[in-house]
């Protein structure tokens, strides 16, 4: 394996900014970069505050017994029970089989990012990854993109609900969810691994009950090595840890709403558009009732805690009352979840990608209102795999992987046509049709002048001529399109794995194919990858 690095702006341009420094990471970050110093910094930060240690690693040791969690998971879920341990967190929704590659890279830097530091700072820091179990949109996270008949498809998990139940409450039917993945591993042909990895997933799948379920029990096994720790933020047992943050949220949440429109205007003034879409009514808190989930609003002038369609209506002393008796009612949203992760957790740093890195600015303002810092924002890893026979079609075709990650894969596509597919066949036979006439001409006008009656004579003879340089001409034609049929298929297995629908492969591919042609061990392997967070896209090479 080799892996070379490449320049890659990323998708927004705040975190492509903040990535290269060219943002001014105090308009929108606590700290200005994460290095060592920033890190030395926060731990001290920290070990000033308190947390509920024993009732986080309490709840997390139960959590985890459900599942074939290693001993290296469980030992570093009782280090959170020491007053100096630290935790490196990120998180991502419950995807299908772990969903696309790049959450797989998130789980990576934070286990790299967290061995570092304990290294260097010389305490328990514990990898630990937040699944967004109470995520309602299932349409996300219940599928993974195949190649079937020459084509990227999504392959979708056949269920049937239609409420926004969260998650972590959707219940996978083993049946059903045993054809799919037979059916998705199927189109990833048949290797010396594949039996292997359909037994994991089968033992993973028997571990499951709900999609979350079924992503934890996929990351603990894949990462067992690596002591990870989970913690699913749409798991009611998780609630009561929540209850007094639920309540001060309420209490402030006119506060975080102005917090989070003022900093986004002020991102505005430096040429940043916002992405995360808040009214001035916004009480970002959902309330779930088992089965729907309501994100709330507040009416200023009645006073009323409401849902969007005003069937659900409460008063502020209800939502208290209601967050400390049943806090499995509430749930956050995008604004509210970084800050119950700095409530909860004891967070060194924060993975993010890029999307995360652009949002999180426009929350900078609400973490000091609940007398939080907003911890270092480290880039997760961004990573292209390249094949041996994607080597040899992209040396054959002239181009490097930076080529096709920028878009010059369609231009290349274009000039190939321009020299191939539009090859001077069609005007080379035009020439050669015109000569032939005009040198038959004077044979006509000859037959004609000695024999009229032999004008139809002459006539078919030059028809023949014409047909048969046609008829080479066709030849010709086949013989270029069978030639372009094998070189298309170079562009088109570079584009399908590279660019697949347009984007960058972490987007859209799975791990578990690679796992499929590598083995097990290319997760170890993508582990041993430096990832020094300092934006560069991995070009990894196998």
């Amino acid at each position: 394996m080799e892996v070379r690095e490449i320049p890659l702006p990323a998708a927004t341009k705040l975190a492509a900014d903040y990535i290269t420094g060219a943002f001014p990471a105090e308009s929108g970050f606590a700290y200005a970069q994460a290095d060592d110093e920033a890190f030395c910094r926060r731990l001290a930060y920290l070990q000033g505050r308190t947390y509920d240690r024993e009732g986080l690693a309490d709840y997390l040791r139960a959590y985890h017994r459900r599942f074939s969690a290693s001993v290296a998971t469980m030992a570093n879920i009782e280090k959170l029970r020491n007053e100096r341990s630290v935790v490196i967190v990120g998180g991502q929704q419950a995807g299908l089989l772990t969903g696309p590659l790049y959450t797989i890279y998130k789980i990576i830097t934070i286990i790299q990012l967290a061995k570092e530091q304990e290294r260097k700072l010389g305490v328990p820091v514990v990898p630990l990854f937040w699944i967004a179990g109470e995520d309602h949109d299932i349409a996300e996270i219940d599928h993974v993109y195949v190649v079937e008949e020459g084509e990227v498809k999504k392959a979708a998990y056949p269920h049937k609900t239609n409420e926004k139940r969260m998650a972590a409450d959707v219940l996978l039917d083993r049946m059903a969810a045993k054809e799919w993945i037979e059916r998705v591993v199927k189109t990833y042909g048949e290797t010396d691994v594949t039996n292997e990895l359909l037994f994991f997933l089968s033992s993973c799948l028997d571990e499951a009950r709900t999609f979350v379920d079924f992503f934890a029990a996929i990351v603990l096994r894949l990462f067992a090595d690596h002591g990870l720790v989970v913690l699913n933020a749409g798991d009611a047992a998780v609630r009561p840890l929540e209850r007094r943050f639920f309540a001060a949220l309420i209490e402030r949440h006119r506060d975080v709403t102005a917090a989070v429109l003022a900093q986004q205007e002020a991102l505005r003034t430096l040429g940043y558009a916002p992405l995360i879409e808040i009214g001035r009514d916004a009480a970002n808190l959902f309330y779930y009732d088992g089965r729907e989930r309501s994100l709330l609003q507040y009416d200023e002038e009645r006073g009323l805690f409401h849902n969007k369609a005003g069937t659900l209506v409460w008063t502020r002393e209800e939502l208290l009352e209601l967050a400390e008796t049943n806090p499995a009612r509430f749930s956050n949203n995008v604004v509210t979840r970084p800050l119950m992760q700095e409530h909860l957790l004891p967070t060194l740093a924060f993975v993010a990608g890029p999307g995360e890195i652009a949002y999180w600015a426009e929350l900078k303002e609400a973490f000091p209102l609940f007398d939080l810092e907003m911890p270092p924002v480290v880039p997760r890893l961004q990573a292209t795999i390249v094949s041996r026979s994607l080597q040899t079609d992209l040396s054959d075709i002239g181009l490097e992987v930076a080529d096709v990650l920028t878009g010059r894969l369609d231009e290349a596509k274009r000039e190939w046509r321009e020299a191939t597919a539009q090859a001077p066949l069609a005007s080379a036979f035009a020439k050669a049709k015109a000569d032939i006439d005009a040198a038959h001409r004077p044979l006509r006008e000859l037959g004609v002048a000695i024999d009229r009656g032999l004008e139809g004579l002459v006539a078919k003879n030059a028809a023949i001529l014409q047909a048969q340089i046609e008829f080479l001409q066709h030849a010709l034609e086949r013989a270029l399109l069978r030639k372009h049929e094998t070189e298309w298929r170079k562009f088109w297995r570079i584009e399908t794995s590279l660019r697949p629908n347009g984007a960058l492969q972490e987007r859209v591919w799975n791990v578990f194919y690679y796992i499929n042609r590598y083995g097990f061990d290319f997760v170890e392997k993508l582990l041993a990858i430096r990832s020094p967070g300092n934006g560069m896209h991995k070009i990894v090479y196998m």
